[in-house]
C-alpha cells in the first residue's frame, strides 16, 4: 500500500492533499501545521487525516514578520522614481463572487505578476459599491516598456472580462511624489 493514497469516503475528514487544496497552500505547509500542532491530525492507514471542521475554522498567520517600526516617508528622484497606475472599474452585476474566484485562481497560478512592479493590489471600493480599484506601482529602474506594460494589462483584462465591465474603466497614472 502506498503512503500517498487518500482514504476515500471518510466522512468529515480530509487527507493532507485535500487539506492543502482547501487551505490554498502546499501539502508541505499542511504537514508543518500538523507538526506545529496548529492543526490536529491522526494517522489512518499511513495517511494523515484532518477534521474538515478544523480546516474550515483554521486561520493562517499573516505572512512575514509584523513591522515594529513604521517606515519613514521617502522622496525618490531620477530613475528611482515610482510610477503608479490606478484603474477604477465596475463589477458586472452579480459577478463579485466570480471575480473573487478568478483572483484566487490567478493568485494560485501565479499569473499576471506585472514585471517590475513593487506594489500590486485589487481593492473592493467601499465608497463606490460595485466598483474595484486596481493599483500597480513600478519602480522606474525596472519598469518595462509601455508596450510590454500594455500587453500585460491586456492579458489581465482578458482574464477578468467575465466579471469586470472594462467599458466603464477609468485610468489614472502618474509619478509618486512621496512613498514609504
Amino acid at each position: 500500500m502506498s503512503e500517498s493514497l487518500d482514504l476515500p469516503g471518510l466522512p468529515g475528514y480530509a487527507s493532507i492533499k485535500e487539506s492543502a487544496k482547501i487551505l490554498g497552500v502546499a501539502e508541505r505547509t499542511v504537514y508543518e501545521y500538523v507538526e506545529e500542532g496548529r492543526l490536529a491530525g491522526f494517522r489512518a492507514a499511513n495517511v494523515i487525516m484532518i477534521n474538515r471542521e478544523d480546516l474550515r475554522k483554521f486561520k493562517r498567520n499573516a505572512a512575514g514578520r509584523p513591522r515594529k517600526i513604521t517606515p519613514p516617508w521617502r522622496i525618490s528622484s531620477g530613475e528611482n522614481r515610482q510610477f503608479v497606475l490606478l484603474i477604477h472599474v465596475s463589477v458586472k452585476s452579480g459577478q463579485l463572487n466570480v471575480l473573487k474566484q478568478s483572483l484566487e485562481e490567478m493568485r494560485k497560478g501565479n499569473r499576471h505578476q506585472f514585471a517590475g512592479t513593487v506594489v500590486r493590489s485589487v481593492m473592493e471600493s467601499e465608497v463606490h459599491p460595485g466598483w474595484i480599484v486596481i493599483s500597480l506601482t513600478w519602480r522606474g529602474t525596472v519598469m518595462p516598456s509601455e508596450a510590454d506594460r500594455e500587453k500585460d494589462l491586456e492579458e489581465f483584462r482578458r482574464e477578468l472580462t467575465g466579471a469586470l465591465d472594462w467599458d466603464t474603466a477609468q485610468y489614472d497614472h502618474g509619478t509618486t511624489l512621496m512613498h514609504t
